[in-house]
């Protein structure tokens, strides 16, 4: 991840999808505080390239279950890091005004208590930004050697995240223009699946094919300005902590 995150074509199509909606976002909402007062959150930090795009926003804190992961994103700079699970978070309650959770939730256990700790530590009209992989049918070895759990449809995300509390903003499929393409790469796999050890579907591409992918999800992301997409191999969603969520004490922010 660390070599690739800022060169292929997935990595770079969901940050530049992910920094518009935060934009936009935070630029619809009235009396919101200003970058430098601002805190953000990403739940599963990685290697830390997201981090790095998150930092416009306001202070950033990341967590990560690896402590190479972490290792990574001091590398790149970050520093106000944690390694935590996200169903216990060492974070005080209402301490972030944006929280990400970028392609996490499918690895947690019980992601049900994930969202409501997530709910927990947002702020009172903070904003939480989701991205899943989307249709249980879409299932390949690329996800049992992520370790994944699940994959989503966006009913079933929205319905999770609303009754964890939060209010959907926007949510849609992505990575539209691709998806019969990937699914006939999924199908193709699991008939031929033989490997011992399951292997992840990403493959290097020639830099010109790469582009090509960034360029045609560029377009897409001009599209979903206008439109949600019904279907895709990936789910985005924008949701928002009511301003009448009651306050609760808990744990300090480090």
């Amino acid at each position: 991840m660390y070599e690739l995150e800022n060169s292929y074509w997935w990595f770079i199509a969901r940050r530049r999808l992910v920094q518009e909606w935060i934009a936009e976002a935070l630029s619809k909402t009235a009396g919101s505080s200003e970058a430098l007062a601002r805190t953000v959150f990403d739940v599963g930090c990685g290697t830390g390239a997201n981090g790095k795009m998150l930092e416009q926003f306001g202070q950033f804190y990341g967590t990560d279950m690896s402590q190479e992961a972490l290792r990574f994103c001091h590398e790149r700079g970050l520093q106000r890091l944690a390694r935590t699970w996200v169903e216990h978070l060492c974070f005080a309650t209402d301490s972030f005004d944006v929280i990400t959770a970028l392609d996490m939730l499918e690895h947690v256990d019980d992601d049900m208590a994930g969202m409501k700790e997530l709910f927990r530590v947002c702020k009172p009209g903070g904003f939480l930004l989701v991205t899943v992989p989307a249709y249980g049918f879409l299932w390949s070895e690329h996800d049992e050697a992520l370790h994944h759990r699940r994959r989503y449809t966006a009913s079933e995300l929205r319905n999770k995240l609303s009754v964890a509390g939060f209010e959907i903003q926007r949510i849609s499929y992505f990575i539209t223009f691709l998806f019969f393409v990937v699914f006939a790469m999924r199908f193709w796999q699991n008939l031929r699946k033989s490997a011992v050890s399951p292997k992840t579907g990403l493959v290097v591409l020639p830099k010109f094919i790469n582009q090509c992918l960034i360029w045609l999800l560029d377009l897409e992301r001009v599209l979903v300005r206008l439109f949600n997409f019904p279907l895709g191999v990936s789910i985005i969603c924008l949701a928002q902590k009511p301003l009448s969520a009651p306050a609760s004490s808990g744990k300090r922010l480090p």
